[in-house]
């Protein structure tokens, strides 16, 4: 008998395979880990938070609600100060008001304008001259009316005169230029965050998607792995814009919070256009912004070269040439609001068109991104200085 022990049996294999079960949270974890992890830190949380209630701020502290507007832009007349000169009206005639009747004209007064002015503020954009005539003609017979049961023949008949001078005066102010209480919430959305916070925003995070790579020297451990230089930049494309749709839609929420507890009218009508409108502008923006890191790092300088050439001087120029700005093609989709219409005077026709140019120049921004992050050869991070 051999003292030798019997040869070990190779293990065998298991018949057991492992089976991944993508999920929509495994997918957003790995867009996680894949461009947003080294940038939303638990230090960097609050300066991002902080930055998205900025703006917001802003536009509630700079709009007014209607009843301090009211109060300090009375377009049809101050109460108290047209009392007082009907007060010296009725000395000089020998006449004397009351106290009892100077409060209840006070009253009628405040009323009748409060509701005009209420009318002009809510609505400033979409209210046009004829209208506005018909909002202080009937102001002016309302408060006749109800003045004629206050004052004297006597009395009601100087009112009356005084009245129509007044009438005439707010009248003959119709179609002057004036300020509105909507008109900065407008402007801070559609001017400052829309056309100039967002595509700035837009450009300085796609512009560094490779160009961050190449200069941490960590583009070598991305290409060892079996994806070509085009499907990498694309796929990085899309995780970064998949993140960034979801951040420029908590700011814009936040925005139209703002506006709503300023009482902003059609802000329900306009929100759905405006996510809309923008989470097609992220796509045209951000594949611009990765175009335009493959071809400098100084990407933010050539990005505002773009915008003064071809944003602010090709898209204002009124011929078909105006088709290569992507504001243009923004505005068409942003004008089909009536109080953006009216506040801007875009034209809304070519709809269909604005659609297929932001489609197209998203397609031809980002291939010709990865065309050039495939042709060209990077030896080392020093070229990245250049």
């Amino acid at each position: 008998m051999s003292d030798l022990a019997p040869p070990l049996t190779p293990p065998m294999a298991s018949n057991k395979t492992t089976e991944l079960r993508p999920t929509f949270f495994g997918a957003l974890r790995g867009i996680w880990l894949f461009t947003r992890k080294s940038q939303l830190t638990w230090r960097r949380l609050p300066v991002g938070v902080i930055s998205l209630l900025v703006l917001p701020l802003l536009v509630y502290l700079t709009t007014s609600s209607p009843k301090t507007w009211a109060q300090r832009h009375s377009w049809v007349g101050n109460p108290s100060a047209e009392l007082d000169g009907f007060s010296r009206r009725m000395s000089r005639a020998r006449l004397r008001l009351q106290p009892a009747q100077q409060e209840e004209l006070r009253r009628i007064l405040t009323e009748e304008y409060g509701r005009v002015n209420n009318n002009f503020a809510t609505s400033p954009t979409e209210t046009r001259v004829e209208q506005e005539r018909e909002q202080l003609t009937g102001c002016y017979e309302r408060i006749l009316s109800r003045a004629q049961t206050v004052l004297d023949e006597r009395q009601f008949a100087l009112f009356q005169t005084f009245r129509k001078r007044t009438l005439d005066e707010s009248l003959a102010r119709l179609g002057e230029p004036r300020w509105d209480r909507t008109g900065p919430f407008y402007h801070w959305l559609i001017d400052f965050y829309f056309f100039m916070i967002l595509p700035l925003n837009c450009a300085r995070t796609c512009g560094g998607l490779i160009r961050d790579e190449l200069q941490m020297d960590t583009l070598g451990f991305l290409t060892t792995r079996p994806l070509s230089r085009a499907r990498l930049l694309i796929v990085k494309y899309l995780s970064q814009t998949a993140w960034q749709q979801i951040i420029v839609l908590i700011e814009a929420l936040l925005l139209f919070a703002a506006g709503r507890l300023r009482e902003i009218p059609a802000l329900g009508s306009l929100l759905p256009l405006f996510l809309a409108t923008q989470f097609l502008a992220v796509l045209a923006w951000n594949a611009l912004g990765t175009w335009l890191g493959q071809i400098t790092k100084r990407y933010m300088a050539l990005a505002l070269v773009y915008g003064l050439i071809v944003e602010m001087g090709i898209g204002r120029i009124p011929t078909n040439i105006n088709t290569l700005s992507l504001m243009r093609h923004l505005k068409t989709l942003l004008a089909h609001n009536p109080a953006l219409q009216g506040l801007y005077e875009w034209p809304a026709n070519g709809v269909p068109l604005s659609l297929a140019a932001l489609a197209l120049a998203t397609l031809v921004f980002i291939g010709l991104a990865a065309l050039m992050f495939t042709v060209k050869e990077y030896q080392h991070t020093a070229e990245m200085q250049k």
